[in-house]
């Protein structure tokens, strides 16, 4: 009897999970990633690829946004993480890939490489900080919040020929953490076609096509920070 009664146990420490996992007591672990298709950058200067190479630095991040684990807050002074939810790649990486990918679609230089092996040695270097990435909710309204610095230096003197702070953020009309990584997607795309459509410019001018005064009026033309448009 008690030899029959021990596989009866076993059966049901085995099964148990699994009833529990229909019943959707345990959680599951999520893993996200920003994600777009770029669309054409507009009003270009030069139809065709500037004779440029840029090289895409992997990007910095506020140690507070380094985890792997989703950031929110409810206040200014308290952040917390998600424990099952994750990017699926550290944040700074991830940055790193779309701005990269954004960057290659749009044609705008003729090459774009991560590694000084990779063939062209660059011309310039883009780099920068990711100050925040983040979903800021209350009871009533969540925003994603997404905020981060972008330079770019040309490399045979070192000089730093375009610098930019973006801090962005857009209400999110659904409070679920997936529509939050959705929006912070779009405000990234935002960006990106801001911060290229400055480089245009400037490298418009690098190119010989513009002068400085051209490359100084667009970017005063453009907000850095704010809410993005609905």
């Amino acid at each position: 009897m008690r030899k029959q009664f021990i596989p009866s146990i076993l059966l049901l420490v085995l099964l148990l999970p699994l009833f529990l996992l229909q019943c959707g007591n345990i959680p599951i672990k999520k893993f996200y990633i920003l994600n777009y298709e770029p669309e054409p950058l507009r009003n270009r200067k030069l139809t065709r690829p500037y004779p440029y190479s840029i090289r895409i630095k992997d990007f910095d991040i506020e140690r507070a946004y380094a985890k792997k684990q989703i950031v929110y807050r409810k206040s200014p002074y308290e952040l917390e993480y998600y424990y099952y939810r994750e990017w699926a790649i550290k944040p700074t990486l991830m940055i790193t890939d779309v701005i990269q990918k954004h960057l290659a679609s749009t044609g705008l230089v003729s090459n774009v490489i991560r590694r000084l092996d990779e063939g062209t040695a660059p011309d310039y270097e883009l780099s920068g900080t990711v100050e925040a990435i983040e979903e800021y909710d209350s009871e009533e309204i969540w925003f994603a919040h997404l905020a981060l610095r972008i330079e770019l230096i040309r490399v045979k003197d070192g000089h730093t020929i375009y610098f930019r702070r973006f801090d962005k953020r857009k209400k999110v009309h659904q409070h679920n953490p997936e529509f939050v990584i959705s929006v912070l997607s779009q405000i990234m795309d935002f960006i990106m076609n801001q911060a290229l459509h400055d480089i245009d410019v400037v490298l418009a001018q690098e190119y010989g096509l513009t002068h400085k005064s051209d490359t100084q009026q667009s970017q005063d033309t453009l907000p850095s920070s704010g809410d993005v448009g609905e």
